[in-house]
This record gives structure tokens, C-alpha cells and sequence, in this order.
């Protein structure tokens, strides 16, 4: 079960596409019966998850909103397709050319081995995001002395997330498990990785509505996403050299250094430099700049080596 870099894939469907005859033949069948899968939900007068009758899609029919009343293909699990694949189960429901559907929600991800989360979280920052919050999710638990398990830039559907991906999986299996029958299969074998001793980071970017980037706004556009790197706002904090001393740079600026330092760990420096622009007449990259050898240096990844992970991992996909 090892995911893919295309992590999930809606498409807009033109409200007067026609259904194919084999769904518009189960559609008949279902609707009204005790099988029929759509309900009427906020955005849309009905949705439903076709997985039951093969299809791996959730289909929202008739948008609400507007006059159009176009549609919604969601495609489930499309970490695990190839691009060959998505195209095949759009155009099974839709008699449409898919490669001409507007995206309206694409999350693409990196894995990132051996650096955890709270290394993003005091090394990162995202560009022209005002808001940013660390968390762990409900579903899970803070892990020892209660390290970060997400980080979120921005807000969805438009935003930056990257989370501890083991923790994730980690509860995923113990819902699988309680479903099965005995011998389910073991962690690695379902995931690909051991359950402990490995650190793998997700660094994900959620990109939905109006936001999506006109290289990508389109599923046949979709082929070029190796050229396409979803982490550019993303800016990566170097790691300072030895920790200065009073005696190299004296007390004022030592006390300053060892302030932003603290504040820096515990923080994370995206919301340091919020919090410097709204204290300090908006000079956070002056300070930062001027205090850099006070951060924490870390074994950590650089934005080249996190858009390459990425690259190479998209692009298998495709080729697939």
C-alpha cells in the first residue's frame, strides 16, 4: 500500500454531460432502492460513494451554488492510481474528454524521511500565509514528551500541511485490524514501512477553488505536475553556525539571540516572524537575518532536495 505524490484529485464536470450508458444503467437500477448511495449534502442536491458498485469515485451531482449546476468527481484513494487510471474512471461515469476538466481540489506531497515534524516546525515558513497553527489531530495522540505531530500553513482548501505520516498510518491500522478476521497482515506489509523506529514526514499542498495555478487547472494538464513544484512558497531557514558567546558579541545581543532562540523551538519560526513584524515594526527578516546564528541547527532538508523528492516520486507515478 505505498501512496503516490497525486494525494487527491476532484474534477468539474459541465452541468449538461451526459452519463455513460453503463452508469446511467446502474443509476437507474439503484436509485430509490435501499442500495442507493446519494443523499443531499450542503454543496451539492445529492452525493454519493459509488465504491460499492466498483467504482472508486464519490460523485456530487447538481452543485447548489450558481446557476451552472455543474458536478463533482472526487476521486478516492488517487495516491494509489496512476494518471491513466484516474482518466479511465472519470470518463466511465461522464462521457466526457477528461483531459479538458477543470481541477477544483489537487493535493500533492513529498515524503520525507528521518526528519520529523518539529523540524519544519522550527525551520519553515510559507510565504504570504497569515495564519499557521501546530497541532495533533483528535485521532491521534502526542507522541512522548509531546512533540508536534502537524503543522498547518494557511487554511483549507488552500494551505500547507505536513504531518507525521507513521502516526497517521499508525491509526489507520488499528481501525483496519478491528474490521478484519485473524491474520490480518502486518504493518509493513500493508504500509511498506516498520510501525516503529522510522521517522516519515508528509509535507503536503492542498490547492482547491479559485487558487489552482493555471499549470495545473486543468486533469490533462496534470502530466507536466514533475515540472510543477507545489513547495515554492515554502521558504527553508538555514541552520546557524555555533552558538555565539557573550564574549563574541556582547550581552545585549547575546540576551536578544538566546531570546529569539527560545522562541524559535518552542514556537516555530513562522510564527516568530509573525510575531517580530507585529512587535517590532514589521523588521522580522532584519532580526532574523541579524540573529541567524542563534537558531538551532538541525539536521533538517532543503527546499531543492524536498522539490526533488517530490519530482521523483510524481514522476513514477505518471510513467506508471
Amino acid at each position: 500500500m505505498r501512496a503516490r505524490m497525486i494525494d487527491k484529485v476532484e474534477v468539474r464536470i459541465p452541468a449538461r454531460s451526459p452519463y455513460t450508458r453503463e452508469f446511467a444503467a446502474l443509476r437507474r437500477d439503484v436509485l430509490g432502492t435501499k442500495r442507493d448511495p446519494f443523499r443531499p449534502s450542503t454543496h451539492y442536491q445529492s452525493s454519493g460513494d459509488l465504491r460499492e458498485f466498483g467504482y472508486p469515485t464519490i460523485l456530487h451531482s447538481v452543485c447548489r451554488h450558481g446557476t451552472g449546476g455543474n458536478h463533482k468527481v472526487e476521486l478516492v484513494d488517487s495516491g494509489l492510481m496512476t494518471l491513466a487510471r484516474m482518466h479511465h474512471e472519470i470518463e466511465r461515469i461522464f462521457d466526457v474528454d477528461a483531459a479538458r476538466l477543470n481541477i477544483m481540489r489537487l493535493d500533492l506531497a513529498a515524503d520525507v524521511r528521518g526528519v520529523p515534524v518539529s523540524w519544519f516546525s522550527g525551520h519553515v515558513r510559507a510565504r504570504w500565509k497569515r495564519w499557521v497553527a501546530d497541532f495533533s489531530d483528535v485521532e491521534y495522540t502526542r507522541m512522548g514528551k509531546g512533540e508536534i505531530q502537524t503543522v498547518y500553513f494557511g487554511k483549507r482548501p488552500n494551505c500547507y500541511r505536513i504531518y507525521d505520516k507513521i502516526a497517521e498510518w499508525r491509526s489507520q491500522y488499528i481501525r483496519l485490524k478491528r474490521r478484519a478476521d485473524a491474520g490480518y497482515p502486518s504493518f509493513e506489509d500493508v504500509f511498506g514501512y516498520p510501525e516503529m523506529g522510522q521517522t516519515l514526514t508528509r509535507v503536503e499542498r492542498q490547492i482547491g477553488g479559485s487558487r489552482v495555478p493555471e499549470q495545473v487547472d486543468t486533469f490533462g494538464k496534470l502530466r507536466y505536475l514533475p515540472d510543477f513544484n507545489p513547495f515554492v512558497r515554502l521558504e527553508f531557514i538555514a541552520p546557524g553556525k555555533a552558538e555565539p558567546t557573550i564574549e563574541e558579541c556582547g550581552f545585549g545581543e547575546f540576551a536578544i539571540g538566546m531570546f529569539l532562540r527560545d522562541r524559535a523551538e518552542s514556537w516555530g519560526v513562522h510564527r516568530l516572524r509573525a510575531w517580530l513584524n507585529h512587535h517590532a515594526d514589521r523588521n522580522a527578516k532584519r532580526l532574523i537575518d541579524r540573529y541567524h546564528n542563534f537558531l538551532p541547527a538541525e539536521a533538517g532538508i532543503t527546499a531543492e532536495r524536498l522539490f526533488e523528492t517530490y519530482r521523483e516520486s510524481v514522476s513514477k507515478q505518471l510513467a506508471a
